[in-house]
């Protein structure tokens, strides 16, 4: 992947977690959007345990502990969930009755809604 392309997905990938109503100041929000370029880049089969292949990569990346990586990204999808709206997040996430997602539904809805948008 050329730079111009690399950057114009993590802008995407940005302005996909802010219209969530993730706060970019938070570790989880930047260990997220690692997350999810890792997945964009590597093939997105969110199926693969987030444990074994990406946590490593970005735990590597910040000198933190896998359960440090894990914790933070909880903790920004909580407080992203009392931020956004949740008509909004049901929508995004296409759901029709509501229910707390945790980071890998959202992640897979963020890689869903780059692919859409990239291929």
């Amino acid at each position: 992947m050329n730079k111009k392309k690399e950057q114009q997905v993590k802008i995407m990938i940005q302005k996909e977690l802010r219209y969530l109503g993730y706060n970019p100041k938070y570790y989880g929000t930047k260990y997220m959007m690692d997350a999810i370029f890792i997945l964009y880049c590597y093939g997105n089969d969110i199926d693969n345990n987030l444990s074994k292949y990406v946590y490593p990569i970005i735990s590597k990346k910040y000198n933190k502990t896998m359960q440090n990586i894990r914790c933070n990204m909880i903790n920004a999808t909580d407080l992203m969930i009392l931020e956004c709206e949740e008509i909004r997040l049901m929508r995004y996430l296409k759901y029709f009755n509501y229910s707390k997602p945790g980071p890998k539904k959202i992640i897979e809805a963020v890689l869903n809604r780059i692919n859409k948008k990239y291929l």
